[in-house]
């Protein structure tokens, strides 16, 4: 859909306009390699979003007479919005690796906003029914982990806020953004920086399965992850329907996550982005009556027969159970 020397032309190079004049200009190696990775997450999560939404239409089971399909086989915005539906969520897995980065972090703050979900709803909510019927048990106490998640994202200090501010500002790097964690968030509940950490840019963060030690080389740029606009109009001017489909969710997708009018305009962060993602899937789960099947994994072998008791304590305690 796009030929060779226009993808070359829209990574390659840049425009800018001064004085009622259009100039290009050459855009340096490193940058023109992270603008193709930009360029291929958006493409890839375009293309996620676009089989969602097809096979969600596939399986909506339509109403006698309604009008949920438009004349271009569109389905129209009003069609089957109040229907019920059953949604399966597959929950990321907790990770902590010899080296954590930026995605570890998202996973991981995932994890903690999906935990207290289950801890709320699974013990909690029971626990206030036994109480209102008069039914005898023994309490079950459950760790509060909403001190850890206002770590992670809460406005005025929390890491991937503090991280969005570094990313707007001119001329920040790694360094400025771990000496910025150290300045606002030594001594708050959940965050570590040791001396060794502090040496190596590294800072630890005590989920509710543990402390997990992160490497801030790279969050900047991974929280960046800006898509050229020469990109983006490549992909709107294909030639093929179906990457002009996608280039038109990569364009929604960015609109949406553009603040309202009235506001100063921000540049949207994966961060940011990840975040209000994880609030609007917390509020869709609030509306439903949720069923929660944990999956433990026996043995490392993968093998029948084989019941393996401290990998299962370890998955046990890392889903919060023990």
């Amino acid at each position: 859909g796009v030929t060779k020397e226009n993808l070359n032309q829209a990574l390659c190079y840049f425009k800018i306009e001064a004085r009622g004049q259009s100039y290009t200009r050459a855009v340096q190696k490193d940058k023109a390699e992270k603008g193709l990775e930009a360029l291929m997450k958006a493409t890839y999560s375009a293309i996620f979003d676009y089989i969602v939404k097809r096979v969600n239409a596939s399986i909506t089971v339509k109403k006698k007479g309604s009008k949920s399909e438009t004349g271009s086989g569109r389905r129209s915005k009003g069609g089957n919005s109040g229907s019920a539906f059953i949604g399966v969520l597959d929950i990321f897995g907790f990770e902590s690796f010899k080296v954590n980065s930026f995605e570890q972090l998202c996973i991981n703050y995932c994890n903690e906003a999906l935990q207290q979900q289950f801890n709320l709803f699974v013990l909690k909510n029971e626990q206030d029914e036994y109480e209102q019927e008069g039914i005898k048990w023994s309490f079950i106490s459950f760790p509060d982990n909403q001190d850890a998640l206002d770590l992670i994202w809460k406005k005025g200090y929390g890491i991937l806020n503090i991280l969005d501010d570094q990313c707007r500002a001119p001329g920040t790097t790694d360094k400025t953004f771990a000496n910025d964690l150290y300045q606002k968030l030594t001594g708050k509940p959940r965050f570590e920086a040791n001396f060794r950490q502090v040496g190596a840019r590294q800072f630890g963060v005590f989920h509710y399965a543990g402390l997990v030690e992160y490497e801030t080389d790279g969050f900047v740029e991974k929280n960046r992850d800006e898509l050229p606009k020469e990109a983006s109009d490549l992909l709107l001017s294909s030639s093929s329907a179906f990457v002009k489909e996608l280039a038109s969710i990569i364009k929604s997708t960015s609109a949406q996550d553009k603040p309202s009018s009235g506001r100063a305009k921000k540049n949207a962060t994966v961060g940011g982005h990840f975040a209000k993602q994880l609030q609007e899937l917390r509020a869709k789960i609030d509306l439903t009556s949720p069923h929660y099947v944990r999956c433990l994994k026996p043995n490392a072998q993968l093998v029948p027969d084989n019941f393996d008791p401290q990998m299962i304590v370890e998955q046990l305690r890392c889903a919060g159970v023990v």
